[in-house]
């Protein structure tokens, strides 16, 4: 069935209403209890057996993680489709507004595209197989929680759940086609500086100002862009009482990021000795903790996971990019749990901001490739 066929099919006032349904659902991340309790209901009415892991206990949230299996041609291994329920702040009381091409928000909250469209796809993509009753892979639907805040979800789940070890995870910012085969390594980078008080009026001499310690190794620190995989950021600065004191503490927070897991690595190594130097030479202290956030993953052109999505598109006549990205997902999460997996293009648009839209096109398109890649036999 060639794709104008395949998206005559789609109901799509229900999905645009479905879309709606949800991003109306309040779910901040560690708050998407009311959420998933929608979408447990919403798999269970596609007759999946559904599982919530216990995740949200390991980081105060309000749920875990939902893992539903459905069935499916015998013989055929089972793959991984992913989304995650939580959403970037403003995002309670999001009032969708829907014109004839996108959906967008009120301007005053995020939409939730990001990722309801990743939700609605999967839901949307599988109805569209079993309604037409064509025969299909076992299906792993995972919706994470708390993506947003760390990929925490992903990263304390229950993988004694899933069978799979292909995954598809519907979360990227790029348009539906994109294949992203690569992501980085980030390391969370804290520098506590310890100076020494005075009154900076009477005696300012017989203090070290942690401020000044920290901004003389800031400037020391490359920014942006360090190399074509690699790039690297200071991004808040805190410290000080008052203006008349020299300011005893500051605390820097940054990060570095890397397609190559050594060079983040590397990087991150010589970003602390910078800050233990410059407070050295001004007789402060610096305490410098590395955080890996999560690692990178590198899929080669060739590997099932790659070669079954681009079947899936070239299938439905998508264009197929493969692409890297600078962001992490949960892909990062399930290749580190040894899960090959990608993340796939959703094709919204300025997330993570009040002008967050998702293009109805796209959403059909996503919806295609859901079904292209639960159908497809290669």
């Amino acid at each position: 069935m060639n794709l104008k066929d395949l998206k005559s099919r789609i109901p799509m006032k229900s999905v645009i209403d479905e879309f709606c349904q949800l991003v109306r659902i309040d779910s901040h991340s560690g708050e998407e209890r009311n959420m998933s309790d929608m979408l447990c209901s919403k798999l269970e009415e596609l007759d999946f057996k559904v599982k919530r892991d216990g995740a949200g206990r390991q980081f105060d949230g309000q749920t875990g993680n939902i893992v539903g299996r459905l069935e499916g041609e015998e013989g055929l291994p089972p793959i991984i489709l992913c989304a995650h329920m939580d959403r970037v702040a403003p995002g309670r009381g999001v009032t969708p507004i829907v014109s004839d091409k996108s959906i967008s928000s009120s301007g005053d909250t995020v939409l939730g595209a990001d990722d309801v469209a990743g939700i609605v796809s999967i839901l949307s993509g599988i109805r569209l197989a079993l309604d037409l009753g064509i025969k299909r892979r076992p299906l792993e639907v995972v919706f994470t929680a708390s993506e947003e805040n760390g990929l925490l979800g992903a990263k304390h789940m229950d993988y004694s759940l899933v069978k799979s070890k292909l995954a598809y995870v519907f979360d990227g910012a790029k348009p539906v086609g994109t294949i992203i085969t690569a992501s980085p390594t980030h390391i969370r980078i804290k520098a506590d500086m310890k100076g020494r008080s005075a009154h900076a009026a009477n005696n300012p001499e017989d203090g070290i100002s942690a401020i000044q310690v920290a901004a003389e190794a800031i400037t020391r620190l490359p920014f942006g862009k360090i190399d074509e995989e690699t790039t690297a950021n200071m991004g808040v600065i805190e410290g000080g009482i008052d203006t008349n004191i020299v300011c005893e503490r500051a605390t820097v927070l940054g990060e570095v990021r890397s397609l190559a897991h050594g060079r983040a690595m590397d990087l991150a190594g010589e970003f602390s000795e910078v800050f233990k130097n410059a407070a050295e030479e001004r007789g402060a202290t610096a305490e410098v903790i590395l955080h890996t956030h999560y690692m990178c993953y590198k899929i080669p052109d060739e590997a099932p996971v790659v070669a079954h999505a681009v079947l899936a598109l070239s299938g439905l006549g998508l264009p197929v990019s493969i692409d890297f990205s600078m962001g992490g997902s949960d892909a990062n999460m399930f290749n580190a749990n040894g899960i090959e997996s990608v993340c796939l293009g959703m094709g919204f648009r300025q997330v993570h901001s009040c002008r967050e839209e998702m293009p109805i096109e796209e959403l059909a398109n996503a919806i295609c490739l859901v079904y292209g890649l639960v159908t497809v036999k290669g």
